[in-house]
């Protein structure tokens, strides 16, 4: 959530002015109106997140900046080729060889360099940077490898005498999120709209009590349906109604 919102924090500068910390300031209805008011109107987007970011050294960042990213959405589809897709990336603290601290330049650099090396390119992408990196509140979880510094850098050999990592060892690191408006969250819709129909809309459906206890009424329940068919239809227009 912190690398989420990074954009409504950031200061509005006018169009001539420059920050040497912080690029590409958005609210909320600017992003809002980004991924879901084009033309397809999909309200359900794609959440990938890359912690901690890779390196953004020339030899690796082509490579990695984008290969690195992970959805935690379920049950999205993979490699997937959309000509209107749309997305915002935000990243914050990124660092370069020898783990200094990369500039705001370097970094939409870095950027742009995987995006003209990718397969694929959204349609539309914006890209928001800050230079300070997340920090890791005290007290968390040893939840990073041996292979993590200080700063949350990827090392390349182990440090020895830990297999994990708090925040006594890491004191932040770098992140990277991003938001895509993309028909590789299709399946997810899919599934989503069949378990609503099996369990909570069909005839005899197994989970129609326990969606009335909840204060969903059979209207709503169908409401929600047609909402989930509707957002389906709009990214896949081939579908229908009897190929489920």
């Amino acid at each position: 959530m912190y690398s989420f919102s990074l954009p409504f924090r950031m200061k509005q500068s006018g169009p001539s002015a420059e920050s040497i910390c912080t690029s590409g300031a958005l609210d909320m209805y600017g992003i809002v109106q980004m991924l879901a008011g084009q033309m397809r109107q999909n309200m359900v987007t794609v959440l990938d997140v890359a912690m901690p970011a890779p390196s953004l050294s020339v030899n690796q960042a082509q490579q990695s900046l984008l290969g690195s990213l992970q959805p935690l959405t379920p049950d999205v589809a993979e490699d997937v080729e959309d000509l209107h897709a749309v997305e915002t990336m935000n990243i914050h603290g990124a660092v370069t060889s020898g783990s200094q601290r990369a500039s705001i330049y370097e970094v939409k650099d870095a950027v742009q360099a995987a995006y003209d090396s990718s397969l694929t390119m959204p349609k539309f992408s914006h890209l928001s940077v800050a230079t300070c990196p997340l920090p890791i509140p005290l007290p968390f979880p040893s939840i990073f490898g041996n292979m993590v510094g200080q700063h949350g850098e990827l090392l390349e050999t182990p440090i020895s005498g830990s297999s994990s990592r708090g925040s006594l060892e890491v004191q932040s690191f770098p992140m990277v999120t991003r938001l895509r408006s993309s028909t590789a969250v299709l399946p997810f819709l899919e599934s989503k709209l069949g378990n609503l129909r099996k369990f909570g809309i069909d005839r005899g459906a197994l989970g129609a009590p326990l969606l009335q206890s909840w204060g969903f009424g059979k209207d709503e329940v169908e409401d929600m349906g047609e909402t989930l068919s509707k957002l389906v239809v709009t990214l896949k227009p081939q579908y229908s109604s009897d190929s489920d």
